[in-house]
């Protein structure tokens, strides 16, 4: 996971990523005058400011040992002499497990991880002092891996007595391309993801505890934190809200409000801040002047879905501007062309790889949802009717609640503010729910895998071309 993630990091500009040269403006702004950007400065003026503020304290720290970086990554800690010290690294800790003494072992992993750190490291931050802003780009990295773990922890949540299922949970999240894709620009969306996700951890262990008002002043800390990152944070506040009183009602009263009480100390003053400057306390871009389509999107707009396209073309300028095509190709492939050359001059084997995404995809989303809805709406309804949950009908109920919630604040916000190149449909919006989609998924397969050798079968003959497709998406990427 972190050599894909330092791959594409290194591999991409910080101004290559989505709105990445807006985001590395509004950086530039806040390094240089310490202050926010104005719109003529930033078309993302209105994104607020923990992320960058974070982005400019990293790379400020890699500025200041820029000379120490250099040295690291030159002479004696060059490319050639890195790999070296890691080949050593191996065969010490191969020749600790032949000699079958724990203490070698326990000294030659150390040994390993010791030699590992000291490669990854000098090539990270030899990268961020190389490139300007790439430092933003390798802590979307570091949320990437936080993401994944919030993912297997909740699997663990869910399976308490597996080791297979939470694995597969972590890492069936970090299979879904947008999660890779986002994990290596400088943008504030995976440090969001991050956040809103710990979030829906904790509000869940916080359920199976009886509401303990110290899982509140954990959850209004991340929820304080995730709306500095991002306006959509007000859905999942919103949405654990709501949660909360279908799972805890009177019970979790003291608990909602401790909550509430840290996310306004954390998030309040930013908000006043906008409404203050914008009249709206979580101003977006989406109304800008030149942007917006007369009269409203076409129905096609909502219920196209060409099925051939999205197996043989899913990529621009297929179905622009159409929502769930689009959506999905950006979810399962690369609608947008951010990884293949913005797919000018893209090879065969990329396109091909492009189609096996979606294909596969779709049958992704289609167990995904099966699995969310199946077992959240009944969930829900029980929690309605006043009978108290147990663990895992509160995740499934939470999920399905965040999820719901999450897609119809999407779609009214495309209704509010039509684009004629749909440039708002970004799957990147939902990308905190992707753990919750693959637990969903993750939980119908594995009771589909108890009915019966063919099921099995089914299963494991997706995983591995999924495998092998996403391989090769990856390989043909750039």
């Amino acid at each position: 996971m972190l050599v894909v993630g330092v791959h594409g990091a290194t591999s991409i500009r910080p101004e290559a990523g989505f709105d990445g040269a807006a985001h590395v403006d509004y950086a530039d702004v806040l390094e240089r005058e310490d202050r926010l950007p104005v719109e003529e400065e930033s078309y993302e003026f209105h994104s607020p400011p923990l992320f960058h503020w974070i982005a400019v304290r990293a790379q400020g720290w890699v500025d200041r040992v820029g000379g120490t970086a250099e040295a690291i990554a030159g002479g004696a800690f060059d490319v050639s002499a890195r790999a070296g010290w890691l080949a050593i690294a191996a065969i010490l800790a191969l020749l600790a497990l032949m000699s079958r003494r724990r203490g070698r072992l326990w000294l030659a992993t150390l040994v390993l991880a010791g030699g590992a750190l000291l490669w990854l490291g000098a090539a990270l931050v030899a990268t961020a002092t190389e490139t300007r802003w790439s430092a933003g780009q390798l802590l979307s990295v570091l949320w990437t891996c936080g993401l994944v773990a919030v993912a297997w922890l909740l699997g663990r949540l869910l399976w308490p007595g597996r080791a297979d299922l939470p694995l597969i949970v972590a890492l069936g999240t970090f299979a879904i391309p947008i999660v890779p894709r986002l994990g290596t620009m400088f943008h504030p969306e995976m440090q969001f993801a991050f956040l809103a996700a710990a979030a829906i951890l904790v509000f869940l262990r916080a359920h199976a505890s009886g509401w303990p008002l110290g899982h509140g002043v954990a959850l209004g800390a991340l929820l304080g934190l995730a709306a500095l990152t991002r306006q959509t944070a007000v859905v999942v506040i919103l949405g654990l809200g709501i949660a909360a009183f279908l799972l805890g009602r009177a019970a979790a009263w003291r608990f909602a409000a401790t909550t509430a009480a840290l996310v306004l100390l954390l998030a309040g003053p930013w908000w006043f801040h906008q409404f203050d400057r914008h009249g709206n306390p979580i101003q977006s871009n989406l109304d800008r002047e030149g942007y917006l389509l007369e009269g409203g999107q076409p129905r096609s707009f909502y219920v196209s879905f060409p099925v051939r396209d999205l197996v043989v073309h899913p990529y621009r300028p297929s179905f622009q501007n159409e929502l769930l095509p689009q959506f999905h190709a950006d979810l399962w492939s690369d609608w947008f062309g951010g990884q293949h050359g913005f797919w000018g001059d893209a090879s065969r084997s990329a396109r091909f790889f492009a189609s096996t995404q979606s294909v596969l995809g779709v049958f992704a989303a289609v167990v995904a949802l099966a699995g969310l809805v199946g077992v959240g709406l009944p969930a829900v309804v029980a929690a309605a009717r006043g009978r108290r949950l147990g663990a895992g009908e509160a995740v499934f109920a939470t999920f399905l609640v965040l999820a719901i919630l999450t897609w119809a604040a999407f779609v009214v916000t495309l209704i509010r503010f039509p684009q004629a190149e749909g440039d708002p449909i970004k799957s990147s919006y939902m990308l905190y729910l992707t753990p919750a989609l693959v637990v969903a998924a993750v939980a119908f397969v594995e009771r589909l895998w108890r009915k019966g050798a063919a099921w099995r079968a089914a299963a494991l003959a997706w995983s591995a071309l999924y495998a092998v497709s996403y391989a090769g998406f990856l390989a043909t990427s750039r």
